[in-house]
């Protein structure tokens, strides 16, 4: 991996340990992804015509990742990321769903379209399917401007239960559970091959830039590495439905790669953390409180048994969290009452001041 924005000496570094702490041999401290957006000042590319081709406009798209880019500052581990995205339904959208975009709010949605789960048989990503295209000319764009400046990033695939959720509506899917499963249970061994289908075309096109692999939960890998369980829709059932209609994909995702995060986001989705901690080649658990929840190093006893369990655990700080907490204090409870060398914590802050000093307190 090469940048021209972290000196070489450190950034050999940094890569060194980013791969020590997926092969369980990082020491010392934990792995470190603290950023400063915009911590030098300049004038950004200006905005395009419509909000929607904040994401569709691919020259400005990549002018835009590269003024983000080389305006942030880069602390501790952290590496420069480029993640080309149409936003969390773009999964479903590549399978035929009317998608709706909002690039200034971060998000998209798709429309419900599959009337009845047991008449759709074949789920296809078709390769004139408008989104499908936009999102290849983004990958290709992004992985060729960045060559020896960025890791552009795997997508983040909402696919398996959660893509089914999108194309056939929450409580509709919810009512097939009871009236077909075995519907569904087919629709999953599809979505598991799309996925692995969306994961070869990408690694196609980036690996030959040599930039190694990152995703949206940030960290970095020489190999494979991507999040996986993005199962949303299992705040909705219990354990018994978890492993009857997801465990299989989230198996197969997670052996289909060298290195995989599991996604687990709120409290509703505690009660499935016994059946992944049970991925036997999962890595690492990035544990999301949800808005409106104390802050990580107020669930040190789940923090705890996800380490137990023999997994790393991995924790985001926004600025709108950052900017409301004493993260010196925070970062201190976390590597006193957790094993530092399977800790991973991504922050946001707003001053280069506060980012080292968060670096500084990790390697007490």
């Amino acid at each position: 991996m090469k940048t021209k924005w972290i000196e070489q000496k450190d950034l050999q570094k940094r890569l060194i340990r980013n791969e020590a702490f997926w092969r369980g041999e990082l020491t010392q401290s934990p792995l470190m992804w603290v950023t400063v957006p915009e911590a030098r000042k300049n004038t950004p590319p200006p905005n395009p015509a419509t909000n929607e081709e904040m994401w569709t406009d691919v020259k400005y798209y990549v002018e835009k990742t590269e003024y983000d880019l080389s305006h942030t500052y880069f602390a501790g581990d952290s590496l420069p990321v480029c993640h080309p995205w149409l936003g969390p339904d773009q999964f479903s959208a590549w399978l035929g769903a009317s998608m709706m975009i909002k690039p200034h709010e971060f998000t998209s949605w798709v429309t419900p379209f599959i009337t009845d789960l047991e008449k759709y048989k074949y789920f296809k990503i078709d390769k004139e399917n408008r989104w499908w295209k936009l999102y290849l000319d983004l990958l290709k764009a992004c992985a060729e401007a960045g060559k020896d400046k960025w890791i552009t990033a795997y997508p983040d695939l909402h696919s398996g239960i959660d893509a089914l959720c999108a194309m056939r509506g929450p409580e509709n899917l919810m009512l097939d559970i009871i009236t077909s499963p075995d519907a569904i249970k087919q629709a999953m061994f599809q979505m598991t091959d799309l996925w692995k289908y969306v994961v070869d075309t990408v690694a196609d096109i980036i690996v030959p830039y040599g930039q190694g692999s990152s995703n949206w939960t940030l960290g970095w890998s020489s190999k494979k590495f991507l999040c996986v369980g993005q199962n949303d829709f299992s705040c909705l059932i219990g354990p018994d439905m978890f492993t009857h209609f997801c465990l299989h994909d989230n198996i197969e995702c997670t052996q289909y790669v060298d290195y995989s995060i599991y996604h687990l986001d709120g409290a509703e989705a505690i009660r499935h953390l016994p059946t992944i901690l049970g991925l036997k080649k999962l890595t690492t658990v990035q544990w999301i409180q949800g808005a409106g929840n104390p802050v990580p190093s107020k669930w040190l006893d789940l923090l705890q048994q996800i380490q137990k369990g023999g997994k790393s655990v991995q924790l985001w700080y926004d600025l709108s969290i950052t900017s409301e907490i004493d993260m010196i204090e925070e970062v201190k409870i976390l590597c006193k009452n957790l094993d530092k060398t399977r800790l991973f914590i991504c922050a946001v802050v707003d001053t280069v001041e506060m980012a080292d000093n968060i670096i500084k307190t990790s390697n007490q």
